[in-house]
């Protein structure tokens, strides 16, 4: 019994292996609050660093509101900038103004059509709006924009499972990898693509070698434990799922199978901790309830 991830999109799962970061015109400033910013943009209302540097400060509040009057203003103030229009294009799709948002991004890409982000913006925009053919495509521009960059690649590989391409994807991302065999969220990618065809040992074994590279790697302990828990081997499960959240608390699929391991290991209390905060987190949880009871 293990919660049912299958209705979370393979993409998500692997666009959140990595830290999105937007690019910026000019030096970066840290912004800590509103005031930071709006001093930020009066020593150069021409700049538009200023403008996306607060309106991103507002999307990390989950303000997307203030957010795109910011980026509006400085679209309207500012030099022109794509890298202005991507992050207005993110803080429209954080509104669900999906149209207004690949409008944004397309106008970026009319302003740099080598802007490596507007592609991978479009590319998630694409397969927000169930066109997965054209998602890949601007993928596949941003990594033959940057193959030096694993962002598009981790995003090629996770349309390729979104659409279906479940062996395309292994075949891809086992390229990437013997390019770039030190890349850790490459071979993230890798072990969850077996996972999807119930490779269950390899992938095992591809979370292992990402802990010869990187062994404070809490997402690799957290997909070991996952496994574990399918193993039926739950006292394994519980360790590594206790050290992914040793390394980091918030990891939602090291509470999800750490409940699921305490459940089947007889600890209630614990098991209805940690899927709550699973739950929390938008996992499906209903196999620790009806296992150990509301």
């Amino acid at each position: 019994m293990r919660p049912n991830l299958a209705n979370r999109p393979i993409l998500l799962l692997l666009l959140g292996l990595l830290l999105l970061v937007p690019a910026v015109g000019g030096a970066a400033t840290e912004i800590h609050s509103p005031v930071d910013g709006r001093n930020r943009i009066a020593e150069d209302p021409e700049d538009p660093a200023g403008y996306i540097e607060l309106g991103e400060y507002f999307l990390r509040l989950n303000n997307a509101e203030e957010a795109i009057d910011v980026l509006l203003t400085g679209q309207n103030k500012a030099l022109p900038s794509a890298d202005l229009l991507v992050s207005l294009s993110r803080a429209y799709e954080a509104e669900e103004l999906m149209a207004k948002s690949e409008e944004a991004c397309r106008a970026a890409l009319d302003m740099d059509q080598e802007h490596v982000e507007a592609h991978l913006r479009m590319g998630e925009i694409y397969f927000r709006m169930g066109w997965p053919k054209s998602g890949l495509d601007s993928f596949r521009t941003a990594v033959n924009l940057a193959p030096e960059q694993t962002e598009p690649k981790v995003k090629l590989v996770g349309g390729m499972l979104e659409a279906g391409q479940v062996a395309d994807a292994e075949q891809a991302c086992l390229e990437f990898v013997s390019v770039d065999p030190d890349n850790v969220d490459l071979w993230l990618s890798l072990g969850q693509i077996l996972e999807k065809q119930e490779k269950r040992r390899a992938a095992f074994t591809t979370y292992g070698q990402i802990l010869v590279l990187d062994p404070k790697n809490s997402t690799a302990y957290a997909r070991q434990g996952r496994l574990f828990c399918q193993f039926s081997q739950f006292e394994a499960a519980e360790s590594a799922c206790r050290k992914a959240l040793e390394l980091d608390e918030n990891n939602a699929i090291a509470h999800a199978y750490l409940g699921i391991a305490c459940s089947y290991l007889g600890r209630n209390n614990e098991a209805r901790k940690h899927a709550a905060i699973a739950e929390k987190a938008g996992l499906n949880m209903v196999s620790v309830w009806k296992k150990i009871g509301q």
